[in-house]
């Protein structure tokens, strides 16, 4: 146990650096940034079974984001666009059930109807459809059966890759190359030796964090404070 324990206080020394900035990325700690400021929050006790599952909803969207914003800050970018999929549904079957619509659907058609009856603009639509491209892309595979040639030599751009200047974190101290859970990329190109930090579907991850958040602010646009204030 103390080895494991010292293993990981190592990893996290190594990643601290990232994982602040990816933090600051999306808005910092507490509410705005981890923590959901834009999120319904009007239904206050639940005595009916209508109350009891539009609470559970409401619940459902903080918690999410907030696994979805710290998937994000630890570089698990798959899981990330995974679950912000899962607060954009939770979110549009939310506006759907408040509205007696049927919320018996997936995703996509479910991002139609919401398009159909106003529950989101033109824009908002795209960005959603954007949001379910790239869940679809990580569940289905999308990527490795169409353009396999972006995981294998990270050329799609979903992707970020960042040249890595000083590769003496990289270096242990018997020699070898080590991540912690990275890929390093080196290349051979025009007879000189590279290496690049990729941090796959990191892109893919930010834009669909970014894009549910957007679609959130537009639901829910009074601060949190001020919706529990009613």
């Amino acid at each position: 146990m103390p080895d494991l324990r010292e293993r990981l206080m190592k990893i996290a020394e190594y990643h601290s650096s990232e994982w602040s900035m990816r933090l600051n990325e999306v808005g910092g700690l507490g509410v705005g940034g981890t923590e959901l400021a834009y999120r319904p929050h009007f239904v206050q006790q639940a005595d009916t079974e209508d109350e009891y599952i539009k609470m559970a909803l409401e619940i459902s969207i903080s918690q999410t984001w907030e696994e979805a914003a710290w998937c994000y800050v630890y570089g698990q970018f798959r899981a990330c666009i995974l679950l912000c999929a899962t607060v954009l549904e939770l979110a549009l079957k939310y506006e759907l059930y408040r509205r007696d619509q049927s919320t018996s659907s997936t995703l996509g058609p479910i991002i139609d109807k919401c398009g159909k009856i106003g529950v989101l603009s033109k824009s908002l639509v795209a960005k959603a459809k954007s949001v379910n491209i790239r869940r679809n892309d990580v569940i289905h595979a999308n990527i490795q059966t169409n353009r396999p040639e972006s995981l294998l030599y990270h050329t799609g751009e979903e992707h970020e890759i960042k040249p890595i200047e000083d590769l003496s974190r990289n270096i242990t101290s018997d020699g070898r190359l080590m991540g912690d859970g990275e890929t390093i990329s080196i290349s051979f190109a025009r007879g000189r030796v590279s290496h690049s930090r990729v941090d796959a579907f990191k892109q893919a991850a930010r834009a669909s964090l970014f894009d549910v958040r957007e679609i959130l602010k537009f639901l829910y646009p009074v601060e949190r404070d001020d919706q529990e204030s009613r």
